[in-house]
């Protein structure tokens, strides 16, 4: 396991922390980061301990969560913590890098310690990568790189589907630069999933991204980092779904529509073919339009 050592950067805190989480839903001894924008969250801190928390400078913390955790106040509360994401995944390379890929006799490459349940087929050209596990009945077809995941049952990835790969999060550096945050979480995915032909489903920036029982998701559909696809979710094909966005049960995501990051969509939504959706759907609606507007209430939903 990785540890950095917080007395690094904040003397007179003797802990190890061993990665990253989101202020949203903050795990003991990871670092975390608080703008003013999100302040209000900050008291989700009371349920971790341990924490590396930089805070952007007018944020108030209580006195117990500062003497719980270890808080440095900054003007560049993102930045200071992508500093040490990136030690962080400097750590962990050098950790995985200790495993090695083989080549099956079928012509794709595994992890020596990547875990396939029974009855997988995986075809040639296929890559899965360290720590991975993957549950009984995968189907994996030509060219799909999975990497930072938990899979259930019954998994099928179409050919080129890419699961696990980094997050798009950027902050500025001190002279306004563009400087990535590393990707520090996984990704989660329940039984019976599908994943299309060139899908992107981005590991979770500090927690995980979600794809939970039977979600099916079409051709050239982009799942951001961290977002939570309930059970039976349908997203077709070209749709885009913004990071931390959540898509309720039985939704269904139509042709290129492009849901903006951090909204939520209610159980049994519509949302339409191209539809630009830049806030909250309530559960049953079905929307369309740029930027999405309502149209009527779901017949299924009105009968539930």
């Amino acid at each position: 396991m990785i540890r950095y050592d917080v007395s690094t950067v904040c003397p007179g805190h003797n802990f190890d922390i061993t990665g990253v989480s989101y202020i949203g839903a903050p795990l003991s001894g990871t670092a975390v980061y608080i703008t003013r924008k999100i302040a209000a969250k900050a008291e989700m801190l009371t349920e971790a301990e341990h924490c590396l928390v930089f805070a952007e400078n007018g944020v108030a913390l209580s006195e117990s969560l500062r003497k719980k955790h270890a808080v440095i106040y900054s003007d560049h509360p993102q930045l200071d913590y992508a500093r040490v994401a990136l030690q962080l995944e400097e750590m962990q390379k050098k950790e995985d890098a200790l495993y090695k890929y083989h080549l099956h006799e079928d012509g794709y490459y595994v992890s020596e310690n990547a875990h396939i349940g029974a009855g997988a087929y995986i075809e040639p050209g296929c890559l899965i990568g360290h720590h991975v596990k993957i549950g009984k009945h995968a189907v994996i077809l030509k060219g799909a790189v999975i990497k930072h995941a938990q899979i259930g049952d019954y998994f099928l990835a179409n050919e080129y589907a890419v699961i696990g790969a980094g997050g798009f999060t950027m902050t500025d550096d001190v002279n306004g630069d563009k400087f990535r945050i590393p990707s520090m979480g996984g990704v989660k995915i329940g039984s019976h999933v599908e994943a299309g032909v060139h899908n992107n489903i981005s590991r979770g920036s500090g927690g995980d991204t979600v794809l939970e029982d039977c979600v099916k998701l079409d051709a050239f559909v982009h799942i951001g980092h961290d977002a939570r696809l309930m059970k039976n979710t349908e997203v077709t094909a070209g749709a885009i779904a913004g990071g931390y966005t959540v898509i309720k049960n039985h939704a269904f995501i139509g042709l290129n529509a492009a849901l903006r990051n951090r909204i939520e969509i209610g159980s049994h939504a519509v949302i339409g073919m191209g539809a630009v959706v830049t806030r909250d759907v309530e559960s049953g609606l079905t929307v369309a339009g740029n930027p999405a507007k309502e149209l009527t209430k779901s017949k299924i939903y009105n009968h539930i």
